[in-house]
C-alpha cells in the first residue's frame, strides 16, 4: 500500500512518481523531492556515525568530520578565532615597533594589551554572527589573544635587546635599567648591614652582582607578570563572553 503524499505548499494530493526524482506539484508548481528508502537509511547511518565520532574521545581530532555551518549554525569556527587572536598579536607588534622611535606610543600599546581580549571577541562576533558566544569560549579566545600579544611583544623586545648590545653596542640604557631594578634590594641590604654587620651582608651583595642571577631573577619576574596577564585576558574574555551570551545570535 502506497501512502498518499501531499504538497508541503498547497497541501494538495500528488500523483505517485518514481523515487529519487524531482517532480512538480500539478496544482501550485512547487518542486517535490522524493528519496528512496535506501537513500534515507544511508543518510541516517551517516548522521549516526558523525554524531558518534564527535562524542568519542578515542577518535583523533583530525579524523572527525568538519563542522557543518548549516546543521550546526551556532558552532565555533576555530580557524576564524585563531585569525582574530593573531590579529591582536599583529597590532601589538606594530605598536611595539612604533614605540621605539616614538616612546609615547608605548602608552597606546599598554591600552591595547588591556582591551585586546574584549576587542578580539567583538571582531569575532562581527565576522561570525551566528555563533552563540559563551563565557567559556570568551575565556579561551582571550587566552589566545593574550598569548599572541605576549609572544609578539617578547620576540620584538628580545630582538631589540640583542641588536642594541651586539649590533649597535648601545647597551648602557639597558644596564642602567637593570641596576635601577635592583636598587631597592641593594638599599634594603645596606640598611640591614648596619644592624648585622657588613660581613654578614656581603655574600648577598656578591650574589646580586652575578650576571646569571640577575638574568634568572628578571626571567622569573617576567614569567610571573606573563602569568598574571594571561589570567587577566582569560577573565576579561570570559566577562565579555558572558555579556554576549545574553544576546541572541543573528541568523
Amino acid at each position: 500500500m502506497v501512502n498518499q503524499r501531499l504538497c508541503p505548499r498547497c497541501h494538495n494530493a500528488l500523483q505517485p512518481e518514481d523515487d529519487a526524482v524531482l517532480v512538480y506539484c500539478p496544482h501550485c508548481g512547487a518542486p517535490q523531492v522524493r528519496l528512496s528508502e535506501e537513500m534515507i537509511e544511508q543518510a541516517a547511518q551517516q548522521a549516526a556515525a558523525a554524531a558518534a565520532a564527535s562524542l568519542d574521545p578515542d577518535v583523533p581530532p583530525g579524523s572527525r568530520p568538519p563542522v557543518d555551518r548549516v546543521t550546526e549554525p551556532e558552532a565555533v569556527v576555530w580557524p576564524g578565532a585563531i585569525q582574530c587572536a593573531a590579529l591582536a598579536g599583529a597590532v601589538a607588534a606594530v605598536l611595539a615597533l612604533l614605540a621605539f622611535p616614538l616612546p609615547p606610543v608605548s602608552l597606546l600599546s599598554l591600552f591595547w594589551s588591556l582591551a585586546a581580549p574584549i576587542v578580539v571577541l567583538g571582531v569575532y562576533a562581527v565576522r561570525f554572527p551566528r555563533t552563540r558566544i559563551q563565557s567559556g569560549f570568551g575565556a579561551r579566545l582571550g587566552l589566545l589573544s593574550g598569548l599572541s600579544i605576549a609572544i609578539a611583544t617578547m620576540v620584538l623586545i628580545a630582538v631589540g635587546l640583542v641588536l642594541a648590545r651586539f649590533a649597535f653596542h648601545d647597551a648602557a640604557p639597558i644596564d642602567a635599567w637593570v641596576n635601577q631594578a635592583f636598587a631597592p634590594t641593594r638599599a634594603m641590604l645596606a640598611q640591614y648591614s648596619q644592624q648585622a654587620g657588613a660581613a654578614a651582608v656581603q655574600p648577598m651583595f656578591d650574589v646580586l652582582n652575578i650576571p646569571e642571577f640577575r638574568a634568572g631573577f628578571m626571567l622569573t619576574s617576567m614569567a610571573m607578570m606573563l602569568a598574571c596577564y594571561l589570567i587577566y585576558c582569560s577573565a576579561a574574555g570570559a566577562f565579555g563572553g558572558y555579556l554576549r551570551s545574553r544576546r541572541q545570535p543573528r541568523p
